[in-house]
């Protein structure tokens, strides 16, 4: 048995396991689970087979100091097994996993998380050099949580505009595409995904784990039955709910269905998508969030109690997310809202400024959203951003860096919607009672001025900050009395925080 006597909180202690015994069917005849102990807190969590005579037992330590444990599993020579680490103060940077925080999300040291997600659902097995180009892109453009794919990703659709057809270098279960062994999983596949995971997180970026997708030719998606889906869910459970830095989703598009005659349908009941959702709550140990992605045209998912969060997808950033938020209580992110792009199909020809408003507007309802790029380049239909990875090349990437950063300058979580400032069209606006104000102004509006502060006949004094949204840049920065008139002009920002 070997493991760290020490390990920083929230992140990784891990014990390997070797077995002197050979297995035919290491999924099935090995039972292996190990208890935590810390005072009178205790938690369970599975081990998992790592491939060889391998087997490994990960969990994150959320509280500084000692932790025992004990060890079961049928198999003699791990059964009964114990020990002891300590664990340390977190470094800097270090925050813990994120959780749902109201209707918005905190790390678990109470450090606001405002997410900026982008998209690139197969970038984990493209070679070497496209994985360091894509990690390069989502940190010059401050993307914090990336939707990726753990099956390969597979797409030909629409008016057959992309090519998305790559192969993995090696497939996640035994056998051959269309004649898998769905009951035995390769380790080779899931060790290079874990160290995409890793990449994230020593960048301070969150991995979001879509578990299932439609879109296949190799008969995963097809071929794989419940009992199936439960053993491939578990081992992900075990793989990597010790990392801090992921996010569970049941599917991208759960609700996309066919026929036995292979016709195109929508419907909600593909897989028992309540059976995963609760599974995962009763198995993570960690709680990391949990949310399940529709298609527009479908249904976006009921909630449950397993269900974090809401992960949409829509075009409607704005009054969609206002009432998804007000319906279910919790936090809101539309995860696809269409990508910045040129091919033909319509989810992915939009304009920099439609990705630009759009994800604004998201901000404005009080959400949050994830961003996407379809850039073909040279006529190549196959190595596109969304889905591979590369180079983000569109102009909307560092518009939304210096949206992160003016948002998170402002106390986004205590503010709220203000229609005393919005119109729903030309601009829009949130704000922290009287003592801070943010307005968003998409398009001139000549002669209209802005209404904040208190309205009892003092006027106090506000920090005011002018920003241009497209060209990036802070315009003004003075202090004004109350009545000072701002005018609406497109793609400005107008900061207020009343001084004390």
């Amino acid at each position: 048995m070997k493991y760290t006597q020490k390990v920083e909180r929230w992140c990784v202690f891990e014990i390997e396991l070797q077995s002197s015994k050979e297995f035919a069917k290491p999924f099935h005849e090995v039972r292996l689970q190990a208890h935590f102990q810390k005072e009178q807190i205790q938690t369970k969590v599975h081990g998992f087979y790592d491939g060889g005579s391998t087997w490994k037992i990960r969990f994150m330590p959320e509280e500084e100091g000692t932790y025992t444990f004990q060890i079961s599993s049928n198999q003699d020579e791990f059964n009964g097994l114990n020990g002891a680490f300590e664990s340390t103060r977190a470094l800097e940077g270090n925050h813990g996993p994120v959780k749902v925080n109201g209707k918005h999300f905190s790390f678990a040291d109470g450090t606001p998380f405002f997410v900026m997600g982008t998209t690139a659902y197969a970038w984990t097995y493209r070679p070497e050099e496209v994985r360091k180009q894509t990690l390069e892109s989502f940190s010059k453009y401050g993307f914090n949580k990336i939707r990726m794919l753990v099956f390969p990703k597979y797409y030909k659709g629409g008016v057959n505009d992309v090519d998305i057809t790559y192969d993995p270098p090696v497939f996640p279960f035994a056998g051959k595409p269309n004649e898998f062994d769905f009951q035995m999983l390769l380790p080779e596949y899931f060790q290079n995904y874990e160290e995409r995971v890793m990449d994230l997180l020593r960048l301070g970026i969150e991995a979001d784990v879509i578990l299932f997708h439609p879109y296949d030719c190799w008969g995963i998606d097809r071929g794989m039955q419940q009992e199936d889906d439960l053993l491939y869910i578990q081992y992900m459970i075990a793989r990597l709910s010790a990392f801090r830095n992921v996010w569970w989703s049941l599917a991208n598009e759960y609700d996309i269905m066919e026929t036995e005659e292979g016709k195109f349908c929508v419907g909600m009941d593909r897989k028992d998508w309540d059976l995963f959702g609760s599974f995962i709550k009763a198995n993570d140990s960690h709680h990391h969030p949990i949310s399940n992605h529709n298609i527009p045209l479908g249904f976006i998912y009921p909630d449950r109690d397993w269900l974090t969060h809401v992960s949409y997808q829509h075009p409607d950033t704005y009054t969609l997310l206002l009432e998804l938020k007000n319906s279910y209580n919790k936090p809101v992110i539309n995860d696809e809202y269409q990508y910045e792009g040129n091919i033909k199909d319509d989810w992915g020809n939009s304009d920099a400024q439609t990705t630009v408003f759009r994800h604004w507007l998201s901000a404005m309802a009080g959400g949050y959203a994830s961003h996407g790029e379809v850039i073909k380049s040279e006529g190549n239909d196959k190595d596109l951003f969304w889905s591979y990875g590369g180079k983000l090349v569109g102009e909307s990437g560092p518009r939304l860096k210096y949206m992160k950063q003016i948002l998170e300058s402002c106390s986004y979580q205590k503010m709220e919607r203000d229609p005393r400032n919005t119109d729903g069209h030309h601009y829009y606006a949130l704000h922290n009672g009287i003592d801070e104000y943010l307005i968003f102004c998409r398009y001139d509006l000549p002669g209209k001025n802005l209404w904040y502060g208190p309205f009892d006949g003092t006027e106090p004094e506000y920090e005011a900050t002018i920003y241009d949204v497209w060209k990036c840049e802070m315009m003004e920065r003075k202090t004004v009395k109350k009545g000072y008139p701002f005018s609406i002009l497109e793609w400005t920002v107008v900061h207020l925080k009343k001084i004390p």
